[in-house]
């Protein structure tokens, strides 16, 4: 089966082996993702996220223009195998090629520094969708999960910071662009401003079912609700923290069965057409069951097993994810 997935955190993996002086392979990296298990895996599209932790000291917007440095590098190096993506047009001449193809995505609104100058030479590059924050606040918009706080279990959700001025002209920015604004890892309060001043689908690009799994970086019911009216996209993440509701952090699991259990969720509460993958691949540890992007016909079976039809397990895998950029890009 085809394979669509919103997110991977695997330019960042690369780029830092290289920064370690242990420079990988793409070809055979040893991570989540490379291009030999992608190739197994029957990828259609994968999204790679250029990731930015705010946290980490560096220059955010230096460590966004080297990954995707990666990512460019990445492409010019195996253009038989793997392409961009910068239209909907670009996924399916690819498939028509038999390449896999890559869309670029940008993982921290804050790489910006607030400037829509720096927003639209990100879109010259080539990203096509972005989240407006990661794990702290930032100039457009607050976070969820607070990584300069207490550790909390399960983690509160931030009802009462969204997005500033600022973040809303991002959004209307972003839309006028046709870069999708991702609304993984954002706020509570966030996402209903996003929901009240978007005119455009939006996508939760890795988030889970918060009614399953309590963690504040998964989206409730009444979320999903709000998604499924406005032709949004929701991409199931494999990590453990957001699939299982154990009282222990430690406890939690990852497993086939626990994202297709959150899979069944989504299409009881907003329907089959809204879900798509998310996998967090190279950005999640732990043991994991799938524990590569050549493993998810573990996951296709779980779906099976979990009462969706051929159909429907195909558009989590792929179909609503390409007709969602079809529509949107």
């Amino acid at each position: 089966m085809k394979v669509c997935d919103l997110h991977c955190d695997t330019l960042s993996a690369l780029r830092r082996a290289g920064q370690a002086g242990r420079p990988l392979s793409f070809v055979h990296s040893g991570l989540h993702i490379d291009l030999a298990r992608l190739e197994a895996g029957d990828y259609m599209l994968q999204c790679f996220a250029a990731f930015v932790d705010l946290g980490s000291g560096e220059d955010p917007l230096v460590t966004a223009l080297e990954e995707i440095d990666v990512f460019k590098r990445l492409m010019a190096a195996y253009p038989e195998r793997i392409a961009p993506v910068y239209t909907a047009a670009d996924i399916a001449r690819n498939a028509a090629a038999g390449k896999v193809s890559a869309m670029l995505t940008v993982e921290e609104g804050g790489c910006c520094k607030g400037s829509l100058g720096v927003l639209r030479r990100l879109y010259e590059l080539g990203v096509r969708m972005m989240t407006l924050t990661w794990n702290y606040d930032n100039d457009l918009a607050a976070s969820n999960v607070k990584e300069q706080g207490p550790f909390l279990w399960p983690c509160p959700p931030d009802a009462e910071h969204g997005l500033t001025g600022r973040g809303l002209a991002f959004l209307a920015e972003m839309e006028r662009l046709h870069m999708i604004v991702d609304v993984s890892h954002l706020s509570d309060r966030g996402f209903w401003d996003v929901v009240e001043h978007s005119a455009r689908p939006f996508a939760a690009s890795h988030s889970n079912c918060r009614a399953l799994a309590p963690h504040c970086r998964n989206l409730t019911d009444e979320m999903i609700r709000a998604m499924a009216r406005r032709g949004c996209i929701a991409g199931l993440n494999y990590c453990a923290a957001f699939l299982d509701g154990q009282p222990d952090p430690a406890a939690c699991r990852s497993t086939a069965a626990l994202i297709a259990r959150h899979a069944a969720h989504f299409k009881q509460v907003g329907g089959a057409e809204m879900i798509a993958l998310g996998s967090d691949f190279d950005g999640i540890g732990g043991p994991l069951e799938l524990d590569g992007c050549d493993k998810l016909p573990l996951l296709a079976d779980a779906l099976r097993k979990a009462g969706f039809t051929e159909d429907e397990a195909e558009g989590v895998f792929w179909r609503n994810a390409r007709r969602f950029f079809e529509e949107n890009l």
